[in-house]
Formats: structure tokens, C-alpha cells, sequence
């Protein structure tokens, strides 16, 4: 029987992938032991063993035939399934996609993830916390950004983007971008009929004069609806908002960046004085930042409705943030933060200040912009009989600590000091600390190279303890102790604080230690009694 006499008669291909099981169609050959025996010498095969070989040799070419055409046929069948295979592929991923839930979305729903996409997001950190201006964000008039990008995708998102208000009312521009560029003027135009009337929160940088500007005219015009307006520019660029035509019923938080004026270079006028922004009767939340170069006072330049203002917060130099706490009307306000800049050219010394309702403050030196000590200047010549929390934060060269007195800070509860890696001196934290009696919660995320100031904390006299005696929360989250400041004295003031009682209750509740800190085994035993005795005990990471 010939290969192709056997293929013929096998039994039929499988008629979905072609797949058929075949037998080895060769004349079965010689023992292979027998074909390494002739190979290893020079004899020829036997007679019968001749007969074989030559039947092989006579059918191979048959066979090989046939299995070409089988290979081809498998290749074949092999591409249609691949064919196949990335159609239903492709027929799964649009199923997928027309079943994805974003179409079922309702028109509310797309409105809030537009929105989240879109609106201003602040960034704040401790080390820099007036962040409140115009950022790096992208520009509003960018047709390449959001919200543009938005009514490009398909008409529902197009609709829906083009009926919501929200979403066209966060304007960030960069008026240097605009000069001589109508087509801007245009887009402005289109962004602002899309706003409406409802409330803008607004942010414009510039480096130089913008008053003859048309955009600058167009965003004026809208003045009674801005709810929160942000300006990093020269102070001559901020003149031209005093052709606001009238008051600003809605806005709640007003920024003020004042860039040094490289181009314009002398001083403002003693006639020159914004006062656009007086009338703000909802304003709760104001930003100043001076010019590094050549401060300027806020309080001469600006007029502002700080009566009602709650929250303060600025960058400028020790005297004119002395100055600012002074300023008429913001006597009232509750909260501050102060980034403390260079003096600049002129040194001024920082006057004894008061201010009666201030309850939180936070302080920040921060590296090269800041004078060395500018911290200590600062809190040194005050007075805030209401202040409860203090924050203190060293991220300059110096960790200079204030001196203060009974008159300073009083009714402090809460006081918070941090540095990355400065050192604070044990005595004058101690000294510090003397004048603070209601202090109840002390964080202390600094490097200690002593053990003074816990020491201090655990002498007791006369039924109390010689420094905050009301203390019951104390944060160690970021300290660093040098080898000589032994771990001991950490455990010994938790027990100090815990097993002396003040009307037979123990003070101290919660201490916080670094996730990383490494407690002695001896320790180990001493803080689970402390646990067992009702003390919180954590280790969190910085």
C-alpha cells in the first residue's frame, strides 16, 4: 500500500479546525541497534535488510508529499483560527465598552466627576503653608486642557459640559500669555458667557503692568461674582482693580502675592493705593505675601476689609507681620500663619504687639527666604492673652526658640515644634515651657542632644509638677535622639507623670513614639505595665 493509498484511506479531517490523527505511513524501518552496527563499520546491509531500505527510500518522497500538503493545510486552518480569535476579541472589547458603566451615567453624576476633574485643588504642607495662590495650574484658557477638553468628546459629554456652570467658573490666567493675542480675547469671551452667573473663583498671575490689557477689563467686569480671588503680580499691577464699579458681595477668600517689579523697579506713589477690594462684607480668609526684595506695607497700600476677616495668613518679615496683627480690623481675627521672609534692605525692629482674640497660630522659618531667628523676633514681642495652639516650624540653618514671658501666651494649650534635623536647646524649651501652665498637649518632633528638658518634666514639688502640669498628651512622632540623650528617660517621664496623681487621677494619658523606635527589652516590660495601666502608647511613623 503506497503513503497515499494509506492517507486515503484515513479517516476524515475534522470539519471545524481540519485536526486528523495519523499513523507513521514509512515501511517500518531497521532495528535501530542493527542501524548503529552498520553505521559503526563499512559492511552493507543484509538482503533482506536491503529490501527495506530500498522501500523506504522508494516512498519517502510520497510521503513527504503528503505531509507538506497537511502542513500547509494545518497552517491554513492555524491563520483562520487566529483570524477568529481576534474577531471575537475584538467583538468582546466593544461589547465591553458599550456595556461600560460610564454610559449609564447620569447627567448629575457626570457633572460631579467633570467637576472633581476640573476644579482648583489648594496645596498646603507644613513647611509651606500659604500655598493659596496662583499655582502651576494649567491656564483656563488652554483649549487643550479642562474644561475644553470635556465638550470634545461626544455631544452627551459636550451637552452636558457646556450646561454646567461650575465647571467654566475656575479661572487661572496667566496675563503674561495674552499680550497681543486676540484670538485669547475671544476664548475668554466664550469661557465667560459659559459661566453664566454663577459664583468664579478666580486666580491671575502676571510679572509686569496688565491695565491695558482687554482680558484684565473683561474679568473686572465680573467682579460681583467672584467668590474667591487670587493675584500674584508687581504692586503697580494690582491698580487697575480699583476701576472695580462696585463691591464684592460674595467674595469669601482674597489672596495677595506681591512679585518683585523688575521691570517698573521704583517704589509705588504715596498716592498710589488699592483700595478695590474694600469692600468685601463675606470676606472670612485672607493671604498676604510681600516681595522679598522691597517689602511693602500691606496696611499703607491696601485697604481691606480685615474686620471680619477669621483666618490670616502670610509671608513677610517679622516687623510687618507684627504690623499686620496691629492692622485696624484684624484684631478680630482667629486664626494666622506666618512665613517669615527676609527684612530686606532695611531692618525693622519688631514692636511689643497685642492681639486679643487670636486662638491659633502657626509660624513657619523657611529656608533661604527666611531671616535667621525670625521665629524667636516674632513671637517674642507678643502678647495674645487667647491663644491655644501654637505651631512652630524650623526649616531654616537655626532653631532659635522665642522668649516669652507671663504676658505671652497664657492660655496656651496645644504647642507643636518641628524641624527636620535641627537640635532644640533642653533649657530655653524649659523656660519656655515655665510660662505655659495650661498646656495639655506638647509635640516635640525635633533632634535632642540632652536629656534636660525630661528631666524638667518629671520634678515634681508642692502636690504639682514644676512645668505644664496639666499635660496629658505628648508627641515624641519625629524626633531624633543623639546616642548620649538615653531612651531611658522617655519611659521614666510616662511613668513620672503616670504614677504621681493629681487628685488621685494620673494626668498624662497618651504618649506617641516613632514607629521606628527601637525600646530597649527592659523598656518593653516597663511600657506594658504603663499600657495595662490605662496610658495610650503608640508608634506612628513621622
Amino acid at each position: 500500500m503506497t503513503p497515499k493509498d494509506a492517507f486515503a484511506g484515513m479517516p476524515s479531517r475534522c470539519p471545524d479546525c481540519g485536526f486528523t490523527s495519523m499513523e507513521t505511513l514509512v515501511p517500518p524501518g531497521l532495528p535501530p541497534l542493527r542501524v548503529d552496527e552498520l553505521f559503526s563499520c563499512n559492511d552493507a546491509p543484509l538482503e533482506h535488510e536491503r529490501a527495506v531500505l530500498e522501500a523506504i527510500v522508494r516512498e519517502s518522497d510520497d510521503y513527504i508529499s503528503v505531509l507538506q500538503q497537511r502542513i500547509s493545510d494545518t497552517r491554513n486552518t492555524l491563520e483562520a483560527l487566529l483570524q477568529e480569535k481576534s474577531n471575537v476579541a475584538k467583538h468582546a472589547a466593544a461589547a465591553k465598552a458599550l456595556l461600560n458603566p460610564v454610559r449609564r451615567l447620569s447627567a448629575d453624576v457626570l457633572i460631579e466627576i467633570f467637576t472633581a476633574c476640573t476644579a482648583r485643588i489648594p496645596i498646603r504642607t507644613d513647611t509651606d503653608p500659604l500655598i493659596d495662590l496662583p499655582s502651576n495650574s494649567i491656564d483656563s484658557l488652554n483649549s487643550k486642557a479642562m474644561p475644553w477638553v470635556l465638550s470634545q468628546v461626544c455631544a452627551t459629554w459636550r451637552t452636558t459640559a457646556l450646561e454646567t456652570a461650575k465647571l467654566w467658573s475656575y479661572i487661572k490666567l496667566d496675563m503674561d500669555e495674552y499680550v497681543n493675542h486676540m484670538e485669547y480675547v475671544f476664548r475668554f469671551g466664550i469661557l465667560l458667557a459659559r459661566t453664566r452667573t454663577h459664583p468664579l473663583s478666580v486666580s491671575i498671575s502676571a510679572n509686569t503692568s496688565i491695565s491695558h490689557q482687554p482680558i484684565l477689563a473683561m474679568i473686572l467686569s465680573t467682579s460681583s461674582r467672584w467668590a474667591e480671588l487670587r493675584v500674584s503680580a508687581p504692586f503697580h499691577a494690582f491698580l487697575p482693580f480699583n476701576n472695580v464699579s462696585q463691591s464684592l458681595p460674595v467674595l469669601e477668600v482674597l489672596a495677595i502675592h506681591i512679585l518683585d517689579d523688575a521691570n517698573l523697579g521704583a517704589h509705588p506713589e504715596p498716592s498710589h493705593i488699592v483700595h478695590g477690594f474694600k469692600h468685601a462684607p463675606k470676606l472670612r480668609s485672607l493671604s498676604l505675601v510681600q516681595a522679598i526684595g522691597k517689602p511693602i506695607s500691606f496696611s499703607k497700600r491696601f485697604a481691606l476689609p480685615v474686620a471680619k476677616v477669621s483666618r490670616l495668613r502670610a509671608h513677610m518679615a517679622p516687623a510687618h507681620a507684627a504690623s499686620l496683627l496691629c492692622w485696624d480690623g484684624a484684631q478680630t481675627a482667629e486664626s494666622a500663619c506666618f512665613v517669615m521672609l527676609e527684612h530686606g534692605l532695611q531692618r525693622l525692629e519688631v514692636p511689643m504687639t497685642r492681639h486679643a482674640y487670636l486662638r491659633d497660630l502657626s509660624v513657619v522659618e523657611w529656608g533661604f527666604i527666611s531671616s535667621s531667628g525670625a521665629i524667636a523676633e516674632l513671637i517674642s514681642n507678643l502678647q495674645l492673652p487667647s491663644l491655644q495652639k501654637l505651631k512652630l516650624s524650623y526649616e531654616g540653618m537655626t532653631l532659635n526658640l522665642p522668649v516669652i514671658s507671663r504676658e505671652t501666651i497664657p492660655a496656651l494649650t496645644e504647642l507643636e515644634i518641628r524641624s527636620t534635623r535641627l537640635a532644640a536647646d533642653g533649657d530655653a524649651l524649659a523656660d519656655m515651657l515655665h510660662w505655659t501652665p495650661k498646656l495639655t498637649s506638647l509635640t516635640l518632633a525635633v533632634n535632642f542632644r540632652e536629656t534636660d528638658l525630661f528631666l524638667s518634666l518629671e520634678k515634681f514639688h508642692d502636690n504639682a509638677f514644676e512645668l505644664v502640669p496639666r499635660l496629658h498628651t505628648i508627641s515624641l512622632v519625629g524626633a531624633a535622639f543623639d546616642v548620649n540623650c538615653r531612651s531611658h528617660v522617655i519611659v521614666e517621664l510616662a511613668e513620672a507623670r503616670r504614677l504621681i496623681a493629681c487628685a488621685h487621677e494620673p494626668l498624662l494619658k497618651r504618649v506617641y513614639l516613632n514607629k521606628d523606635s527601637r525600646v530597649p527589652a527592659g523598656h518593653k516590660k516597663r511600657w506594658n505595665k504603663l499600657r495595662h495601666g490605662g496610658l495610650e502608647i503608640l508608634f506612628l511613623s513621622p
